[in-house]
């Protein structure tokens, strides 16, 4: 089952975009961690599918804010045009991003390269006016047995407020680097099933914790996510359902940063 939501999330990412004020402000929330102690995610989407936005938001899992104006929502985008299979292609990327990056091909955890591409956003007004736009790299890498994890990069400049520091889980330095580890569970309901009181309550109380409306099915999703800023750029490794520590992820990040 989970494979199958991985297939469909990726099969879906070149055609699905948030340009809907309301879907973005949704998509703001849930990343932010909601109202000051969280909250419940209201919309027919679920965790899977607000994924699709990682290029542009996926900084916001770390509470980050975007610059440049009164932001109300993002349209995001696969460039599917740019899609390769061969490493060898990452500066070619680089140059349409006009980005400089850090990335390896195989990680000594097993995990190896297998496709990147380029992703685009545009920030936007409550009246849906253009304000900034971004160009973004997202690399997936595989490994036998086990989930696949996504390193998805930006340009820092596209954010400007500090993160909320009190989400954040673990915390490691490396190289002069700091690291930040979050895990977050998203709890998936159908639509008209309503969560519990006990949910609600744990909504609000738990930074780590959502809830979200429309799926096919109730089922939990945790998303695990390290993310660093370097020369420019901020890189966030992730994965759903990863069977992986803090640390696991931290040496990963730390064979990125070490590549630089």
């Amino acid at each position: 089952m989970q494979n199958e939501r991985i297939d469909n999330y990726r099969q879906s990412m070149e055609s699905i975009n948030y340009s809907d004020y309301e879907k973005e402000r949704m998509v703001h929330r849930i990343m932010n961690g909601g109202t000051a102690n969280g909250g419940r995610m209201k919309g027919k989407l679920n965790i899977k599918k607000l994924a699709i936005t990682l290029a542009a938001c996926l900084t916001l899992f770390s509470a980050t804010a975007f610059a440049a104006g009164e932001v109300a929502g993002i349209v995001s985008w696969n460039r599917i045009d740019t899609r390769t299979t061969d490493f060898e292609d990452l500066s070619k990327l680089e140059e349409k991003a006009g980005m400089d990056i850090a990335a390896v091909e195989t990680f000594s955890n097993g995990y190896t390269f297998d496709n990147m591409e380029m992703e685009e956003s545009k920030t936007q007004d409550a009246d849906d006016n253009d304000i900034g736009h971004f160009k973004g790299i997202s690399i997936t890498y595989v490994k036998d047995g086990c989930p696949d994890l996504y390193l998805h990069m930006n340009q820092a400049d596209m954010y400007k407020e500090p993160r909320d520091e009190a989400r954040d889980m673990s915390v490691k330095e490396f190289d002069g680097i700091t690291m930040y580890y979050n895990c977050d569970e998203y709890l998936n309901l159908p639509e008209g099933e309503e969560p519990t009181q006990e949910e609600l309550q744990r909504a609000e109380t738990d930074k780590h914790f959502f809830i979200s409306d429309g799926s096919d099915e109730r089922y939990t999703d945790f998303v695990s996510v390290v993310d660093f800023e370097m020369d420019g750029i901020v890189y966030v490794v992730m994965g759903f359902d990863v069977d992986m520590t803090a640390d696991e992820l931290f040496d990963m990040a730390e064979e990125i940063i070490a590549a630089r």
